[in-house]
């Protein structure tokens, strides 16, 4: 078996232990950069240029596409899928995971618990956004931002207001979302892949902080998350059409609250937490995956 991995940087800890764990089930892993790629689209034929060599068809893709080069790495995504190769999380679904309007717009629609939520670029009409989601505090978060970056809390119309116009400046869209007090500075990350949460842990915010996100400093311990919280973080990688997903969910009165899905989730934290190979499960997902694709030869 062949897969490729889509991914900038071969030495992140997340791309060797996969192309490890490939290796372990004998399977030839190549990693890709999606922007040294040259997609050709002629008449009826598309393929993928490397090096000045046409890329060979792969059992099975999985996209590890960091948010600076979402456009062009989603054209990538989308040619192998013209191509008719597995692809673990397709352009569609990687695209609604990283709009955090649009994926919580997804969520919502299909009944899924999210905060309450404003996208707004009026602000002569702040009050309005403001009682929407509970008044103050409020978050703000840009659309398109990773690992608790422009992910801010805001105590007064001021401060909301002059953060607004700044981030207008930068022509950052943002959302205002209600601040959930039960769960302030603690979530839950599930690690899904497939259809079953293979990995789980509890991340607490550091002293004088609100995000819990391990890149700014929170902590991590290992949990067993109740099954309905299993089956939210499910549901919401399946709403979202993803195969591997980093789910965070929250504490609150109504029950598990779906705070954002992330379609390339980074596994260091969690493996480090849990003792759990996530990469293993994730290979062996994608094998398969590829067994249940492939095409019986004919003899």
């Amino acid at each position: 078996m062949r897969i490729a991995i889509l991914s900038r940087n071969p030495k992140l800890h997340s791309i060797r232990r996969l192309r490890y764990e490939a290796g372990q089930l004998n399977m030839e892993c190549q990693v890709i950069d999606p922007l040294a790629c040259q997609l050709v689209i002629r008449g009826k034929e598309s393929k993928i240029v490397l090096k000045n060599r046409a890329l060979p068809d792969f059992d099975a893709i999985l996209p590890r596409i960091g948010a600076s080069i979402t456009d062009y790495g989603l054209c990538v995504v989308r040619h192998f899928e013209m191509r008719k190769i597995p692809t673990m999380n397709g352009s569609r679904a990687i695209a609604e995971s990283r709009d955090k309007m649009r994926s919580l717009q997804v969520l919502t629609e299909a009944g899924l618990l999210v905060p309450a939520t404003v996208l707004t670029r009026n602000t002569q009409s702040l009050k309005t956004a403001v009682e929407a989601v509970q008044g103050l505090p409020a978050v703000l978060k840009i659309l398109r931002g990773t690992q608790g970056v422009g992910v801010m809390l805001v105590h007064s119309p001021v401060s909301l207001g002059s953060v607004l116009d700044t981030l207008r400046t930068l022509d950052q869209d943002v959302i205002i979302q209600q601040f959930i007090v039960e769960g302030a500075g603690r979530d839950y990350r599930a690690f899904v892949v497939g259809e079953r949460v293979v990995a789980a842990m509890m991340r607490t915010a550091p002293q004088g902080e609100f995000r819990s996100n391990i890149h700014r400093g929170g902590s991590a311990q290992v949990i067993q998350l109740s099954k309905k919280f299993e089956q939210t973080a499910v549901r919401a990688a399946k709403t979202l059409g993803l195969q591997i997903a980093g789910v965070d969910l929250m504490e609150s009165r109504d029950g598990p609250l779906i705070i954002e899905v992330n379609s390339s989730p980074g596994f260091e934290g969690i493996e480090k937490a849990t003792g759990i190979n996530v990469a293993r499960s994730i290979v062996q997902h994608m094998k398969t995956t590829i067994q249940k694709t492939r095409k019986p030869r004919k003899t």
